[in-house]
């Protein structure tokens, strides 16, 4: 989806007018379900996080600016909501199956080695969720640095040292 056509539909949706929203839906979809899932670590969760976003997004559709990446502020507010989740019902969330259901969400994606077994080799759920931002859901370093609301260079380290333990032990699984 080109940057008119999204332009075009925001323009679309600060006039009441929906009759685009589900091609917008589709469009946008993959990366705010990736990221509750992340987080969050349940299919039916991350599903109402991804309803909550989207309900949150149209209801605050005219504080977004133009310009604004429109894939990074809806992965934000997806987070936000995940996190805000997991603070209000005071649960430890252990990411050991991030993408249990991948294969389920998305056809065309196809793992060779099971994303869920190397993500869980990560045991901070911060380097689980950069290297998931980067690698499966190719944001650029900036971009996840506004949604994690860290330095870039911060990003960088944690995504760096994530690599160096996934070298590092899945080398150890294959010996």
């Amino acid at each position: 989806m080109t940057r008119d056509e999204l332009t075009n539909y925001i323009s679309m949706f600060k006039q009441n007018d929906y009759t685009c929203f589900n091609q917008f839906y589709k469009e946008t979809s993959k990366q705010v379900y990736f990221t509750a899932l992340g987080i969050l670590k349940d299919h039916q969760l991350a599903e109402g996080i991804l309803q909550e976003t989207y309900v949150s997004f149209l209801e605050s559709i005219d504080n977004f600016k133009k310009g604004t990446s429109i894939y990074g502020y809806l992965t934000m507010i997806a987070r936000n909501k995940a996190l805000n989740y997991i603070k209000k019902e005071k649960r430890v969330v252990h990411n050991e199956d991030i993408f249990n259901t991948l294969s389920d969400y998305s056809s065309e994606i196809r793992y060779e080695i099971g994303v869920d077994k190397i993500l869980a080799l990560l045991d901070k759920q911060i380097e689980r969720e950069i290297v998931t931002y980067h690698v499966i859901l190719e944001y650029k370093f900036a971009e996840i640095s506004q949604i994690t609301k860290k330095p870039i260079g911060t990003v960088l380290w944690i995504y760096n040292q994530a690599m160096k333990v996934l070298k590092s032990r899945i080398g150890e699984l294959y010996e």
